[in-house]
């Protein structure tokens, strides 16, 4: 008698274990997709099927296995965040030629992007340092004037290159004023 009243309190907890295990093994067993062909579809029956954060989460999973959009007219867009625009693509995914071309203009934007930097700083740079002119009536009458114009950016390539060769020349132009006298004795 003793041993039938244990058995008759554990039924319940035993028939709620079971109950859960079935229950855990149906929720499993089912796909958490169907077969959606695009974003939009996988999107649609996450809001069928689900509520609230779960729904949420199982639009950011069709968001992550479908890259493309569906468009109003037919065929698929893609987005790329880094460029700010869109691309045409085939399918809901785009492929290796369409991912290549995508890329290469990304590498594009890049190489315009550094272009227009560097033109802003040229350009910042020629304002920050304007060509101050000495007046003529100032300038001293055995000076020469150069045929080149003054380093408009310090520490450019090509006022460098003006500094070198004018060391040099004046370098040899010494050298060569200090050895006339001697060999002209």
């Amino acid at each position: 008698m003793f041993t039938a009243r244990r058995a008759e309190k554990r039924l319940p907890a035993t028939i709620v274990a079971v109950t859960a295990v079935v229950i855990a093994a149906i929720r499993l067993s089912v796909p958490s997709f169907p077969a959606a062909r695009d974003f939009e579809e996988c999107a649609e029956w996450a809001r069928e099927i689900s509520l609230g954060s779960e729904r949420t989460a199982r639009i950011m999973d069709c968001g992550a296995r479908f890259a493309g959009r569906r468009k109003l007219g037919g065929g698929y867009a893609y987005y790329d965040l880094l460029q700010n625009r869109s691309f045409d693509i085939a399918g809901p995914n785009p492929t290796a030629d369409e991912r290549a071309r995508i890329y290469s203009e990304y590498i594009r934007f890049l190489e315009l992007q550094r272009r227009e930097a560097a033109l802003a700083e040229v350009e910042h740079l020629a304002v920050e340092q304007p060509q101050a002119e000495t007046p003529v009536s100032l300038r001293s009458p055995t000076a020469k004037t150069s045929k080149l114009k003054p380093c408009t950016i310090n520490g450019s390539l090509s006022c460098t290159w003006m500094k070198f060769t004018s060391a040099v020349r004046n370098a040899l132009a010494a050298n060569s004023k200090a050895e006339a006298p001697t060999n002209s004795r």
